[in-house]
């Protein structure tokens, strides 16, 4: 079986079957300010994946907090990455430009938890999906660099590939997929697929 990231991104565990999945082929969302939920609202109602508001927000709800605007009182991500000093580090350094630059939007003060968010979302959802995973299985994630949170770049490969050797993945190589422009700097951006298998060795988030 192939597992193409589901909407349960969070916790996939949940509606796969235990130790049942040989390849993971997915691109994540990326830490921006693009709400997947809002651009492609209309295609989900149209596919019968939601029928209403509340559908809609529950749905919010189960993805990876990659923007300010699924961003929800009770959520509890950034704890899974309190231990990350190199995402720690790029928080702080989005709130202190932040603070220099005199930004005060409520948008803009979300920025720092989102980078705490996304990437503890992430790694929530590489560990809950050890769960499905069998042992040498092969993981391919499509993910770029942003410098959507003013304009502090963020290596987004790089990080995601700390997280997943945290829990137990062995990084096998971050190759280039495509170069893309910012659409507000006109910088190129690099496109990266981590690849990684799991080992069969679990680690927990303490």
């Amino acid at each position: 079986p192939v597992f193409i990231y589901c909407e349960d991104a969070r916790d996939p565990a949940r509606v796969l079957e235990p130790r049942s999945i040989q390849f993971v082929i997915t691109s994540p969302p990326y830490p921006n300010e693009k709400d997947y939920t809002r651009t492609t609202r209309l295609e989900s109602v149209l596919l019968g994946f939601v029928k209403n508001k509340a559908e809609l927000r529950e749905l919010k709800r189960r993805l990876i907090r990659s923007n300010t605007r699924n961003v929800f009182r009770d959520d509890d991500d950034a704890v899974w990455v309190e231990k990350f000093e190199s995402i720690q580090k790029l928080a702080k350094e989005v709130e202190a430009r932040r603070v220099a630059l005199g930004k005060t939007s409520g948008f803009e003060r979300l920025y720092h938890l989102v980078v705490r968010h996304y990437f503890g979302g992430m790694a929530r959802h590489f560990a809950n999906l050890r769960q499905a995973l069998k042992k040498g299985a092969k993981l391919a994630y499509v993910v770029g660099d942003q410098a959507s949170y003013l304009r502090v770049m963020i290596r987004t490969s790089h990080l995601i590939a700390e997280i997943a050797d945290y829990f137990g993945y062995r990084v096998d190589g971050i190759e280039l997929f495509r170069t893309r422009l910012a659409t507000a700097t006109r910088t190129a951006l690099r496109e990266e697929i981590v690849w990684l298998t799991w080992t069969g060795k679990e680690r927990s988030c303490g």
